[in-house]
């Protein structure tokens, strides 16, 4: 029995080249369609005082953009059923700009629809400013403010 080493490997060679093409293929149509950035999200779990993390690809955007969408994202709330969003329904973002470092963020004062006896808008806010911090590294501190008034004071 002879066999003829040429035949072998032309057809190794092909297909190596068939692999190597849809591979690179592949590798095209995922970076064409990449879902975007990874983002964390933490909410207030409904049932214990966990947290609950989510993660999301949010559309890739640049500079002030991508901060803005990531804010108006957590607004939203969880897509989970047994995590509560952070602050009131309708709570929506009027600006958010970021200056040295410091991101101003001024929500609207649906915020304030929680029974202010029930409800620790400190630890909101903190949790607020954590997800923000967690997610964006060249911000260092959130100042909110509701209806263009600053939030809290300093003490």
């Amino acid at each position: 029995m002879k066999i003829n080493v040429s035949s072998i490997k032309l057809s190794s060679c092909l297909l190596l080249l068939c692999i190597s093409l849809a591979f690179f293929l592949s590798v095209i149509f995922w970076i064409v369609k990449f879902p975007g950035t990874r983002r964390v999200f933490m909410f207030p779990s409904a049932d214990t005082e966990r947290i609950c993390v989510e993660s999301r690809y949010l559309l890739s955007e640049h500079g002030m953009d991508s901060i803005q969408y990531y804010v108006d994202e957590l607004l939203l709330g969880p897509a989970s059923e047994r995590c509560m969003p952070i602050f009131s329904k309708g709570t929506r973002a009027r600006s958010c700009f970021l200056r040295d470092s410091v991101l101003y963020v001024d929500l609207s004062s649906d915020l304030l629809n929680d029974d202010p006896e029930k409800t620790d808008f400190r630890k909101k806010a903190g949790m607020f400013k954590k997800n923000i911090m967690y997610n964006f590294s060249g911000i260092h501190s959130v100042e909110l403010f509701v209806d263009s008034k600053r939030a809290f004071d300093n003490n």
